[in-house]
């Protein structure tokens, strides 16, 4: 190949995997060169377009075509997990790095963090995202002036996001001083709003009852499968999050006694609980199981295979487009608002107490020394509070002949 006016490549069309070439300069030189796409997904691990990059392997002939060949699929190798191949290529051998941090530290939580996946999903998410541009320098070296401006660039688009990626940055970093990685620590002391990051505002939308009927109606009109209308009526029912609504098994739910009850693996504190289910829960739960006795509940249609949370936010996103655009338009409410409408209505309409609603969302205990003293889960009041709010519902929110809506004031 001889040199031309200007620099072309040739591919390797013996290489391996695609994207290995031979880069001819005009001087005479020639490198190997890997164009490869790094991987990228959002915090719910779904794949988004990739950011292409050129990895220079090494001038040939000092490399062989074979070692080339080798490098290129470690390149592709990097690229494929979200790392930039030019950084984790060009790390120090028997050095620890950033990557090997962040790897070893998610790998821990994942085992022994006591996390949801979905948590450490969008700590993975943030690394890859938006931080492994440093995954091939050595902890020791790593410093503010490394991080700072990244996260402060990240602050112009996305300031919750950047202050978001600082948690990760300082969990991370913690963990590994605690074992031994490192004694350098960039992190500790910095305050989000030298970067420009902000905390995400709290939402607090919240449907009326009659707001929520206007749902509950409009569910069967809005194109979603019976299982979908089925899982966010009783999201309204219960208070219960998308995930365990969404992977509801047959075998949590003794219809009999109408209990649920939702094992530690699936609720977002990590403790089992019980929900109790009113008569018009039973009723949902029984149309969706018909004579099945195990397996989900909510399946997609024709598969056994659960509806997914990422299912229901969907759903409700296509009901605020179409349908209920009207009311959307002066309550964007999402999936996680039902839950919170329920709530609210337990306070409103049922008079409920809050340590009452507190113990019928599943929320941990915010009182370390209650946490540990106090342990009753007011069983029977949870139960009365339900089946108020499952006859509140039958008769104000599932019937398109209501108009009025009648509170029942109880002792909760």
């Amino acid at each position: 190949m001889k040199p031309g006016p200007s620099v072309y490549r040739v591919t390797d069309a013996g290489a391996p995997l695609p994207g290995l070439m031979l880069e001819v300069r005009p001087s005479g030189g020639r490198s190997w060169v890997s164009r490869l796409t790094i991987r990228q997904q959002d915090e719910t691990g779904k794949a988004r377009r990739g950011r292409r990059v050129d990895a220079v392997l090494g001038r040939w002939p000092v490399m062989s075509v074979e070692e080339a060949r080798r490098r290129h699929v470690e390149a592709t190798r990097h690229a494929l997990t979200g790392h930039d191949p030019r950084v984790m290529l060009a790390r120090p051998e028997g050095v620890r790095t950033f990557g090997a941090l962040m790897a070893a530290w998610l790998e821990h939580l994942a085992k022994h963090g006591g996390l949801s996946p979905r948590t450490v999903a969008a700590h993975r998410s943030r690394w890859l995202k938006h931080l492994s541009h440093l995954d091939g320098l050595p902890l020791d070296e790593v410093g503010r002036a490394d991080i700072a401006p990244e996260l402060a660039r990240l602050a112009d688009k996305h300031p919750t996001a950047a202050r978001a990626c600082l948690v990760t940055l300082r969990q991370a970093w913690q963990w590994g001083s605690q074992r031994g990685w490192t004694r350098n620590d960039p992190v500790t002391g910095m305050k989000p709003e030298a970067i420009g990051g902000v905390a995400s505002r709290p939402r607090d939308v919240f449907l009326t009852l009659e707001e929520l009927r206007e749902v509950w109606l409009a569910l069967p009109a809005g194109r979603l499968s019976g299982a979908v209308v089925a899982a966010l009526r009783l999201l309204i029912l219960t208070g219960a999050r998308r995930a365990e609504v969404a992977g509801m098994q047959l075998e949590e739910v003794d219809l009999s006694s109408g209990q649920w009850l939702i094992p530690a693996n699936r609720t977002k504190t990590r403790a089992s609980r019980t929900v109790y289910l009113s008569p018009l829960a039973v009723e949902l739960i029984e149309e969706q199981a018909a004579s099945r006795c195990a397996g989900a509940v909510f399946r997609v249609p024709g598969s056994n295979g659960a509806i997914t949370p990422d299912t229901l936010t969907t759903a409700v996103r296509r009901l605020r487009e179409g349908r209920l655009a009207k009311l959307a338009a002066s309550k964007p409410f999402t999936v996680h608002d039902l839950r919170r409408s329920a709530a609210t209505a337990w306070g409103e309409h049922l008079s409920a107490r809050p340590d009452l609603i507190e113990r019928m969302l599943g929320h941990a205990r915010r009182d370390a020394l209650e946490a540990t003293y106090q342990h009753q889960q007011m069983a029977e009041q949870q139960r009365r509070a339900f089946d108020a709010w499952g006859e509140l519902v039958s008769g104000a929110v599932n019937n398109p002949a209501s108009a009025n809506v009648t509170t029942i004031r109880q002792k909760a």
